[in-house]
């Protein structure tokens, strides 16, 4: 009986630290992607993913600390120069910089992104306008707008 308690528990250690394997479209490895949000602030951003985990893994991520669920989270939302702000069970904070390009006079350009995985509902937030999009894995064109220098 000793035996299986040990393998339930190798097996639920390897499901957390095995690599991400996209299950669904909107899934990346034990996290479900519900929502992100981008609020553009002038070269930088607050990036915000609402997401859910699966049950047997939150017990390990609270066992085991959330490492592995910060560098999922990452890999998710595919940024450079990030840095995680914020991180539960359900919601991650990241705030990236230069994610845009600075053309001076308070003129940005967010160029095209790719996501690691279909995201549901995505929000961009700039300093003029609002845009919503529906499953989306990338942001093809990118998007120009102002900003206070």
């Amino acid at each position: 009986m000793k035996w299986v308690a040990v393998g339930v528990m190798l097996m639920l250690v390897a499901a957390l630290v095995a690599p991400a394997v996209a299950v669904g479209e909107e899934r990346y490895g034990y996290i479900t992607v519900k929502d992100v949000t981008i609020r553009l602030e002038n070269e930088n951003a607050v990036v915000t993913m609402n997401y859910t985990i699966d049950g047997g893994i939150a017990f390990l991520v609270f066992l085991l600390g959330k490492a592995d669920l910060r560098q999922k989270t990452l890999d998710i939302l595919n940024f450079n120069e990030t840095r995680v702000q914020y991180l539960d069970l359900e919601r991650a904070e990241v705030r990236v910089n230069n994610v845009s390009d600075n053309y001076g006079q308070g003129s940005y350009w967010f160029p095209a992104h790719r996501f690691g995985v279909v995201v549901p509902s995505l929000t961009i937030i700039t300093p003029q306008d609002v845009r919503h999009y529906e499953n989306i894995s990338e942001f093809p064109d990118g998007l120009g707008y102002f900003a206070r220098p």
